[in-house]
């Protein structure tokens, strides 16, 4: 007995659409293994420094002037090491940040305020250190952890200035850090990286998931990335008073995240195409050219600093953007049959 043509072509469909999504879980799980690598490095480098500092009796002026470069060794690979898994982070941000299942992560690893900052979106955790502070919900991992390496956070600091980059001159981020600060932050990151991947490798992704993320993601694109970048070093110089996304520009954050909403269309974008080939074309054009735009960003911003006036007319051309690829995927979902929030 042959099979009915239209129930072979919903189980071919079928089949695509979890071929698909499962390719968006193996994309996560990939990246946030390559994270939790960079964690661990953080966190012997962070340890390291510790010990160092505790053998000094936690004397910073005496340790920057007896062991200056171990110091420096220590520090540079903590650096490293975090500069080397925040970009990855980002890369899958805008899957974790849009599945429910996975977004207290987001809020914890890179999105959450502290306790003094306020608001619907403070971070759920404490960090203990072993002198027996407690800071009480100090904000979100990857920023206790910039705040303190480079000294933004002068909670976090141990006020002792530095040449961690040894360049001959104290300037930007140039202090040893508190060094019960950074391993207590270290082994946060890590712990909560290797969480997101224990739950990264339970997630059972579908295509409601995937438009959901999306829907609530791309529209991000100026409203947290442009915005954020506008208040930060890379435009406001040394009159910027933030804390975090001082390092590493968030313009370079906003296209590892695309990366990350590329990947998630992927994995749906079989199932536009066969109702609908114009708007799959669209939607990947559209994001194809967001991410284009972003990067040309980042090439001029290596080469000059943009003004606050041109940060603004930056953040409209964004948004318009992401605009208007989020309604072409408003579509899409509608199309599919799926419920997502806008």
């Amino acid at each position: 007995m042959r099979t009915p043509t239209w129930i072979a072509m919903l189980t071919l469909l079928s089949l695509a659409q979890a071929q698909g999504v499962d390719a968006v879980k193996g994309y996560l799980i990939e990246r946030v293994e390559q994270q939790k690598a960079a964690t661990a490095a953080l966190v012997k480098a962070s340890q390291d420094y510790f010990a160092l500092a505790q053998k000094a009796g936690f004397d910073y002026h005496r340790l920057a002037q007896t062991q200056a470069s171990p110091l420096r060794q220590r520090l540079q690979a903590a650096r490293a090491a975090w500069v080397k898994a925040s970009p990855i982070y980002e890369s899958v941000e805008g899957i974790v940040a849009g599945v429910e299942s996975l977004a207290d992560f987001d809020l914890n690893l890179d999105a959450g305020a502290s306790a003094a900052e306020g608001g619907d979106a403070v971070v759920t955790f404490d960090l203990k250190l072993e002198d027996g502070r407690v800071l009480r919900r100090p904000g979100n991992a990857f920023g206790v952890l910039e705040g303190t390496l480079w000294g933004t956070e002068r909670a976090f600091s141990s006020g002792v200035r530095f040449d961690v980059d040894n360049d001959g001159k104290l300037g930007f981020g140039d202090y040893l850090p508190d060094a019960h600060v950074l391993k207590a932050g270290a082994a946060k990151l890590d712990e909560l990286t290797g969480e997101l991947l224990k739950a990264a490798r339970q997630w059972q992704p579908t295509p409601a998931d995937v438009f959901g993320a999306l829907v609530a993601n791309v529209p991000t694109a100026a409203a947290v990335f442009v915005e954020r970048w506008k208040t930060s070093r890379f435009v406001l110089g040394d009159k910027a008073t933030r804390r975090d996304f001082n390092v590493i520009s968030s313009l370079d954050d906003l296209v590892n995240n695309i990366r990350s909403w590329q990947a998630l269309y992927a994995g749906a974008s079989s199932l536009v195409r066969a109702k609908n080939p114009a708007l799959d074309r669209q939607i990947t054009e559209g994001l194809s050219g967001l991410k284009a735009y972003a990067e040309r960003l980042v090439a001029q911003e290596k080469v000059r600093r943009f003004s606050l006036e041109q940060a603004e007319l930056i953040y409209k051309e964004a948004d318009n953007r992401a605009t208007a690829v989020t309604g072409k995927l408003a579509q899409a979902a509608a199309l599919l049959g799926l419920k997502v929030g806008q």
